[in-house]
């Protein structure tokens, strides 16, 4: 089918009308025969830069928000205000009606996933059209299929992930949001019902290079296409507070609180945590009630689903969430996820910074004397986290086992070097191999103690060297130990 008469109003002029166009895209890699190939400003080049590849790839025309003086036989046309309307210009492509979805946003340093993912599977228990998008990849309703890995899609891959929904009804959609994707502004103008911040602490400064950028960055989804005010988990960013700036103070002001210290915020909530069984949880939000149990084994996680229930309480009363099944909450993988084994228990999640190992680890050492924990460092990222998170090891850990995650390019001895700086090694074993460092730390596993294992959580594969190896920790552990699962 030939697509140019959906965008023909975008295009005022008659140079295309020769044209047959059945795709469209902003990369030039994705070009097929016949595509609308769209040259705009990417995170490092502008798309002009590739016009002629995606020419010789078989595009029957181009748009571009710059004038492109390069002479191609195919025709082009230049849209000043290109990126006010590519999301309608999607819409009109793919025939869909922005009217069919609403959409949720979902940012913080951590908790993303899980949040996002909660509230996705809320809606899918009460039968609602529902989709999840994110670092796990799509799940479309229930079905899960692959991205092309960034934990927020740019906005043509959305529209893909879109347009295969097919789901005939109003359809919710769950987006996690990075501080990259805010940055380069990936989701142009897509309207967001509503928005919520879950926390903000120091991460990726090897992108953002000081916290002040970052902070920047997470406090901007607030400048998103919101209907509604974002929601601000406060009691959650209470330290930063005293060092913002007016401006930031403003982003702040122009939102909704949701807060269990703060009796003015207008989504206010309590819970008393139990890490044995249920935890009750009360909430008093303007357009939901609720006093309910609650079965979820780490405390942030209440936190999360309590967000989650925030992020969609527009949209659900007590009676739905009656009959939801509180006492079995469905976690994505990797995500805190416990396996219960004969010779004690691991846990298993996707902790990569200081602050979210801090989380899991201060939390369980209520509970745990004896703490054996594995996990390592990315390649190629902030090397200025490494010494942290190995403090907050060592602050928490009896055993440590330092070992490979996504070592890149970089070297596995220089990402050791920079976590132990000058910190005492007690207690610390390096074993580059991730197999050999859980198959050791294993060992150390009795009924009275507990194995932690951070850092890859969900993921499938190890980076090494530019080359991706299949590995993951959950199969790991089931394979050392035969399986034998309680």
């Amino acid at each position: 089918m030939n697509k140019l008469p959906l965008i023909k109003p975008f295009i005022k002029t008659n140079i295309f009308d020769e044209c047959f166009i059945e795709s469209i895209t902003d990369n030039s890699k994705d070009v097929l025969k016949n595509s609308l190939f769209v040259a705009r400003q990417g995170e490092g080049l502008h798309g002009k830069v590739f016009i002629k590849e995606a020419e010789k790839k078989g595009a029957s025309c181009i748009i571009s928000d710059q004038e492109i003086e390069e002479e191609i036989d195919i025709p082009i046309y230049c849209i000043k205000n290109l990126e006010n309307i590519i999301t309608e210009l999607l819409f009109r492509f793919y025939e869909l009606s922005e009217d069919d979805f609403i959409f949720h946003g979902v940012t913080g340093t951590n908790g993303k996933t899980t949040t996002a993912f909660m509230a996705h599977n809320i809606m899918r228990e009460l039968q609602k059209p529902s989709v999840y998008i994110g670092t796990l990849g799509a799940i479309i309703n229930d079905d899960l299929i692959k991205t092309k890995g960034n934990t927020t899609p740019g906005i043509f891959e959305l529209f893909e992930i879109l347009q295969a929904c097919k789901l005939q009804q109003k359809t919710y959609v769950f987006l996690e949001i990075s501080s990259h994707a805010l940055v380069q502004k990936r989701l142009c103008n897509l309207p967001f019902l509503q928005t919520i911040i879950l926390n903000i602490q120091s991460d990726h400064l090897d992108y953002h290079k000081t916290e002040t950028d970052y902070i920047n960055a997470k406090l901007s989804i607030t400048n998103l296409n919101n209907k509604n005010p974002t929601i601000i988990s406060i009691d959650q960013i209470q330290d930063l507070l005293p060092s913002l700036s007016e401006a930031q103070k403003e982003q702040l002001s122009n939102s909704q609180f949701l807060s269990a210290k703060n009796p003015s915020a207008p989504l206010k909530y309590s819970y008393v945590y139990n890490p044995d069984g249920p935890s009750t949880i009360n909430l008093n939000f303007p357009s939901l009630t609720l006093d309910a149990s609650v079965s979820l084994f780490l405390k942030f996680n209440i936190e999360n689903y309590i967000s989650a229930i925030a992020l969609i309480s527009e949209h659900i009363d007590s009676n739905d969430l009656n009959n939801t099944q509180r006492a079995l909450i469905k976690m994505p993988e990797g995500r805190g996820e416990i396996l219960k084994l004969k010779e004690g228990k691991i846990l298993i999640d996707y902790a990569h910074d200081q602050q979210s190992m801090k989380n899991i680890l201060s939390e369980l050492k209520n509970y745990y004397d004896d703490i054996i924990l594995v996990f390592g460092c990315g390649g190629d990222r902030d090397r200025s986290k490494r010494p942290k998170m190995m403090k907050v090891a060592q602050d928490f850990s009896s055993k440590i086992f330092f070992t490979s995650d996504n070592n890149r390019y970089e070297s596995f001895s220089v990402i050791a070097a920079d976590a132990i700086n000058e910190s005492d090694q007690a207690g610390v074993e390096i074993i580059e191999d991730r197999q050999r460092a859980i198959t050791a730390a294993l060992k150390h596993l009795n009924k009275k103690n507990i194995l932690v294992i951070l850092g890859k959580g969900h993921e499938t594969s190890m980076e090494i060297s530019g080359i991706k190896v299949p590995f993951n920790d959950r199969d790991c552990v089931l394979k050392i130990l035969g399986n034998e699962i309680n």
